[in-house]
């Protein structure tokens, strides 16, 4: 599986910041949280199956027009536990629809919508991490820590058509694996905070079959020991095979997009 620049940047990024060595401690704080502004891009293909009669992929962007960006909360957080020790989470959400009159026919889990209908898309999507991090290198200007922990995904869609006879599918899927990363954080002097993550993982559970991977880097600056403005940029990527009653199906999303927040910490 191969990491977009961004991810694979991270290391660079920030072990250069590390040149400009100065007296503080890479992590002070015992508990931060960071609510940002996220505007992401999105991929998504999806497919259901009813019983032996196979549904065709659909581009949801492509076929809803669903590809405008919309501004979502986004958070992360930091717990202390102790000097090498710590508690990382975040969460974010997506929530699109849109109608429109589609010019092509759509076979989507069992049911047939015909060229020229008015038909709504819906597309709904959430994503929460918490892992364990344990500081394997710990400096006053740079902290490297390998991460264990789970993340929990949710996705939701719903296609309804506005004519004659009506047609209307849901489909849904939620559940976990657990996620294996690294997360760096560099203070190269004065009031600036760089690091970035990655985290990937492979799971067959159950009547699912996932693979994910996420990245990220953000820049923020500390205004005061308790306040920072921050910038970053969030990538993820999931391909999951479903053979669920709600849904039996695949979904392929890719999310990524900046984000500008403010940090809380103490």
């Amino acid at each position: 599986m191969r990491l977009p620049a961004s991810a694979l940047s991270i290391a660079i990024v920030v072990l250069a910041c590390t040149s400009l060595v100065a007296p503080a401690h890479a992590d002070d704080d015992r508990f931060a949280l960071t609510a940002s502004g996220f505007h992401p891009t999105s991929h998504t293909r999806v497919s259901a199956d009813a019983g032996d009669l196979r549904g065709e992929t659909l581009d949801f962007e492509d076929r809803f027009a669903l590809a405008r960006k919309t501004t979502r909360l986004r958070l992360d957080g930091m717990l202390r536990l102790g000097d090498r020790h710590r508690l990382v989470f975040n969460h974010y959400d997506l929530e699109r629809r849109r109608s429109t009159v589609i010019d092509e026919t759509i076979r989507y889990d069992g049911q047939t919508f015909p060229i020229d209908t008015l038909v709504s898309g819906r597309f709904d999507f959430s994503l929460s991490t918490l892992s364990y991090e344990y500081a394997v290198v710990e400096t006053p200007s740079l902290r490297v820590g390998a991460q264990i922990g789970a993340h929990w995904a949710r996705a939701r869609i719903r296609i309804r058509s506005h004519g004659t006879p009506i047609a209307d599918v849901h489909t849904r899927a939620e559940g976990g694996s657990p996620a294996l990363g690294l997360r760096l954080l560099a203070t190269p002097g004065g009031h600036w905070r760089l690091g970035g993550y990655v985290q990937a993982f492979k799971a067959d559970i159950g009547n699912v079959d996932a693979r994910f991977t996420r990245a990220g880097i953000f820049a923020e600056y500390r205004i005061s020991t308790h306040l920072g403005a921050q910038l970053g940029h969030d990538w993820f990527k999931l391909d999951a095979d479903y053979a669920k009653p709600s849904w039996n199906g695949r979904l392929d999303l890719v999310v990524r997009g900046p984000s500008a927040g403010l940090t809380l910490a103490f």
